[in-house]
């Protein structure tokens, strides 16, 4: 029996020594994972620092993320990746890392940069942006942005990933409370359960349901929001936009206004006389019908734009040709503002634009099942005079800023040179070219009329911003020519190989020879940009 009390004491003596062998081994591994992630986490923050200095933000951002999923307590990696955002101004990006540096570390310096943004006292612009378009001559009617309010009115979370980035940065606020920044949004979309609609959000991924609708939007520019704004807007302008009446509500943190647009209410802040003085002002967007209509499937909503004022074409007509199906073809027009919508079967459409003044011009689309569409553009052009050409460049929501350089000679000599920062090119009085539209926020139309076809003329795009992303994103030129019912399109080459100058084509004498190309020079002008 005593044989058998020693054997289970050096059992047990055995087991506590493995046991504490054990927890020894986890300790270390531990301290040394944590002095590894450490190390690691300095190097990052190095990495980032010099990639700061060196102003290559793609890299940087990496770099702090890197230091971030390293070690998340540390306060350094998430003002670090905000400044970086808010130095590209991606405000909303910025303020979504730091919400989430703030939960995780309670970090006051976080939160005083938080509350700095939210304030606007720690806005910072873009490098070299609007620094010389701040001058130019604001040209056209102010009015609302139709293709933007469209897209508030009927997109889904889905719809949102699809046009604006399908990895966003997402905050949870509480239970059924999401905060979201699509990557080439600048604005930060609310999602919220609510009575009537409690599946808005899925708790269990941390993320809106797919065909969820944000209650209310943030913008870090008001220029997604209008047309032919300029950074500021006076009372009467804003009131001859709005549904309703216009006059400045004053509280306690700040003077704002509510403009209404269908469903969709705005408030954004002003002076006391309700003039608004900043594009960066405080704004939500609020959207009364948000769900509401998210099972709804077919409805096409879109606008007409003309070409060369970059507003809405009212009492267009839109006629569908279905391909597949021709019972599935209808027809319809636009409104006032241009705007239209329309629901259609799943097919594949040939969609013929018409109205007084303008060239006919027929488009495809495809509706696809079980989708809705909405802020489609379809540009069109008026009716160019005998001997002009004209230039319409189009693109997405990125690059946010692209340019059209137009340069060549007369055959009278005359040297030629368009673009933002000079609109036109005159000869003797006569206008020879001259920039109609200057598109800043994305989409376009820029626009470029030409009115001497005697010469030989090349026709380059630019990113102004020099995000590095236009060979990504691409970009469409269409050319009207005299003689041609419909333009030559052109859209860029998938491997031109494009960094921040795309070479479309060379005019000579009217005749188009596409080049398609990145150039060998990107410099346009040695005292271009």
């Amino acid at each position: 029996m005593g044989e058998k009390k020693s054997n289970g004491k050096k059992i047990a003596v055995i087991i506590l020594i493995i046991v504490l062998l054990a927890v020894i081994g986890v300790t270390a591994f531990i301290l040394i994972r944590g002095q590894l992630n450490q190390s690691f986490y300095k190097e990052s923050i190095q990495t980032a620092e010099k990639y700061v200095e060196s102003e290559n933000y793609e890299k940087a951002i990496v770099a702090y993320q890197n230091a971030i999923e390293a070690m998340p307590e540390e306060e350094d990696g998430y003002l670090g990746l905000a400044d970086v955002y808010l130095t590209q101004g991606e405000t909303s990006a910025a303020k979504v890392t730091l919400k989430k540096g703030y939960i995780v570390t309670t970090s006051p310096k976080i939160r005083y940069m938080l509350d700095g943004i939210e304030d606007g006292s720690l806005l910072v612009k873009t490098p070299g942006e609007e620094s010389e378009k701040q001058t130019l001559e604001i040209t056209g009617k102010f009015g609302w942005n139709v293709s933007f309010i469209q897209k508030l009115e009927n997109y889904t979370y889905q719809d949102f990933q699809a046009e604006y980035g399908g990895t966003p940065d997402i905050v949870k606020v509480a239970r059924g409370e999401l905060e979201v920044v699509h990557p080439d949004l600048a604005a930060t979309c609310y999602y919220e359960d609510t009575p009537e609609f409690d599946d808005i959000v899925d708790d269990e991924k941390d993320r809106p349901d797919e065909t969820g609708m944000p209650n209310m939007l943030v913008l870090d520019s008001l220029s997604l929001l209008f047309n032919n704004f300029g950074g500021t807007a006076s009372l009467s302008e804003l009131q001859s936009i709005s549904s309703t009446q216009v006059t400045p509500v004053t509280t306690d943190e700040r003077t704002y206004v509510e403009l209404v647009n269908g469903s969709v209410v705005v408030r954004i802040e002003t002076d006391a006389q309700g003039n608004i003085t900043s594009d960066n002002a405080w704004n939500e967007i609020i959207l009364t019908e948000a769900n509401e209509n998210r099972d709804r499937k077919g409805l096409l909503a879109g606008i007409v734009i003309d070409a060369v004022t970059g507003e809405g074409v009212p009492d267009a007509v839109l006629e569908f040709a279905a391909e597949e199906n021709s019972a599935n073809s209808d027809s319809t027009q636009t409104g006032s503002d241009g705007e239209f919508s329309i629901e259609l079967e799943p097919d594949t459409y040939q969609v013929t634009i018409s109205a007084e003044g303008y060239t006919a011009e027929t488009f495809e689309f495809e509706m696809e099942e079980g989708r809705n569409y909405s802020g489609e553009q379809f540009i069109i052009s008026p009716e160019l005079a005998e001997g002009t050409a004209r230039i319409v460049l189009e693109w997405g929501a990125e690059p946010r800023d692209l340019d059209s350089y137009l340069r060549g000679e007369t055959d009278g000599g005359d040297s030629v040179f368009v673009s933002y920062y000079n609109r036109q090119s005159t000869s003797g009085g006569s206008t020879i070219a001259e920039l109609d539209v200057d598109e800043r926020s994305g989409y376009g139309p820029e626009t470029i009329t030409l009115y001497d076809l005697n010469g030989v003329y090349t026709f380059h795009v630019v990113d102004f911003l020099a995000t590095g992303t236009f060979q990504e994103y691409g970009a469409t030129v269409k050319v009207y020519l005299p003689g041609q019912s419909q333009p030559e399109v052109i859209t860029m080459d998938p491997n031109a190989g494009v960094n921040i100058v795309w070479e479309v084509f060379e005019l000579d004498h009217g005749e188009l020879n596409i080049l398609n190309r990145a150039p060998a020079d990107e410099n346009l002008r040695s005292d271009s940009k």
